[in-house]
């Protein structure tokens, strides 16, 4: 009596689980009726479960047709609920690679953000050693390497000048006293 008792709620317990799975599934497979598929889904379970205890108190007295029909029932019932729980592990698995592909393309774009700074600093770190070594090829030290030799130039274009005008003030001294 303790082990029939142990294997009904067993029974119980599988076709529960499976009623659950084969539902949700049907309701993944039919989304745009929800509440009507939860409805049909209880109901052809628990018909399933009741036409299949009938069957087995009834066999014997049961006409060959109602045990042909039932059978048949029974079958095409667990066919549906195999239906349903291939489309509820059919949506667990979409939903799981759905995540993983959301998950890869954000590490892609991790990877690309972090290519970038790295890329960045790289420059940034050639363009500091430039600057401490006076090799610097940016444009602002250009043009300030640039303007150093302009004044450079300058500075020597006014002292040539000067001393022009000094060996002319010169000149014009000695053709005065003479």
């Amino acid at each position: 009596m303790f082990f029939a008792l142990i294997t009904l709620l067993v029974a119980l317990s599988i076709s529960s689980i499976a009623a659950w799975y084969s539902i949700v599934g049907l309701t993944a497979i039919f989304a745009a009726a929800v509440f009507p598929i939860i409805l049909m889904g209880a109901v052809l379970e628990v018909g399933k479960i009741t036409a299949t205890v009938w069957l087995h108190q009834h066999w014997k007295r049961a006409p060959a047709f109602t045990r042909w029909y039932l059978s048949m029932a029974v079958v095409i019932l667990m066919f549906i609920t195999s239906m349903g729980i291939f489309g509820f592990l059919s949506k667990s698995h979409i939903e799981q690679t759905a995540l993983g592909q959301d998950q890869q393309a954000v590490i892609s774009t991790l990877d690309a953000n972090i290519k970038r700074s790295t890329d960045k600093i790289d420059r940034w770190q050639i363009e500091i050693d430039g600057l401490n070594t006076g090799d610097s090829t940016r444009v602002d030290n250009l043009v300030s390497k640039e303007q150093e030799v302009l004044n450079a130039l300058y500075d020597t274009i006014n002292n040539e000048k000067i001393i022009l005008v000094l060996m002319q003030t010169k000149r014009l001294n000695y053709k005065t006293i003479d």
